[in-house]
């Protein structure tokens, strides 16, 4: 799981993206952002690793961007082969109009070695978050692929939405994982998928994803009750969740023999009610021990899967 912006410009107008607009959320998402509240928008920054027209940088401005995220420790240590490589984290908090912090924005970036679509076919978004779909505890093969079909938003529900869906390159999908063990969130995660993978050094994929504000997504307190069962509370309304995830081949002048070094960016928004942890800043001291269990857990597979490929 791979998991961080867009404001009332979404709400407003997320009907106006068709099946036709070319990597529509992807641009929406960029260009509006992310909506926290009815008053509190948040923009994603520039992208490290793709221009504002998506596609992949030149070599120098890779690794003038590599240069930054390595730091002291050097570009050749930070795209190393490895479960325990560095993994780049940077988190600032979002705030609305009286000062209050209502949500965190995070910027990841790390170096992964395989094959483009392994990345792509690993569920790196749920791998990076944690997200998971609400049926996801059965064991047997047949009964999680009945499970995934389950939990996809059917074709009835988007038309009575006015929403087209690309089968090609986007899905709606219900979502349900717990927060920290705090918070329980549920709703819709709507993902757009561009992809360009045909064996040269300008393959990508990108992924934006949100969870989507034209259905009913909501929140609910994880506590205990007299036996020290967990019990979930009332549920109330959630939206300002989602982000933007890139990755994109290392150029041979960087990565050398190593084809499949592959740079991964997320930038996350996450909105914290302050009901969620109480003004405790929960969520800032955790999400980067989250998110470097994820990212080293997701190499650990895709080394798996690509050494079993060879």
């Amino acid at each position: 799981m791979f998991a961080l912006a867009l404001a009332s410009t979404l709400v407003v107008h997320a009907g106006s993206a068709n099946a036709e607009d070319d990597n529509a959320l992807f641009h929406q998402m960029r260009s509006g952002g992310i909506g926290l509240t009815d008053d509190v928008t948040t923009k994603i920054p520039s992208l490290a690793f793709i221009d504002s027209s998506g596609e992949p940088v030149d070599s120098a401005k890779v690794k003038k961007q590599l240069d930054t995220l390595a730091r002291a420790g050097g570009i050749q240590r930070f795209i190393r082969d490895s479960v325990v490589a560095p993994i780049a984290i940077d988190m600032d908090s979002i705030t609305n109009p009286d000062g209050q912090r209502i949500g965190h924005l995070l910027d990841v970036a790390f170096v992964v070695h395989a094959p483009l679509d392994l990345i792509e076919d690993s569920d790196t978004l749920q791998s990076l978050l944690g997200v998971s779909n609400e049926a996801d505890d059965t064991d047997e093969a047949t009964e999680k692929e009945e499970a995934g079909e389950a939990n996809k938003v059917t074709a009835e529900e988007l038309s009575q939405l006015g929403i087209t869906l690309d089968a090609e390159s986007e899905s709606f999908g219900r979502v349900s994982f717990p927060l920290l063990d705090r918070v329980l969130i549920k709703g819709v995660i709507h993902a757009e998928t561009e992809r360009r993978i045909e064996g040269s050094p300008n393959d990508f994929v990108t992924v934006a994803w949100q969870m989507d504000p034209r259905f009913d997504n909501s929140w609910s307190p994880i506590e205990r009750n007299d036996l020290g069962e967990e019990v979930t509370g009332d549920a109330k309304p959630y939206r300002g969740l989602g982000g933007l995830i890139t990755a994109t081949r290392l150029p041979t002048d960087i990565a050398g023999s190593d084809t499949d070094a592959t740079v991964v960016q997320a930038k996350l928004v996450v909105h914290e009610p302050v009901d969620w942890f109480g003004g405790r800043n929960q969520l800032r001291s955790k999400l980067p021990l989250i998110i470097q269990d994820r990212v080293r857990d997701l190499r650990r597979k895709l080394a798996e899967v690509h050494d079993a490929s060879r």
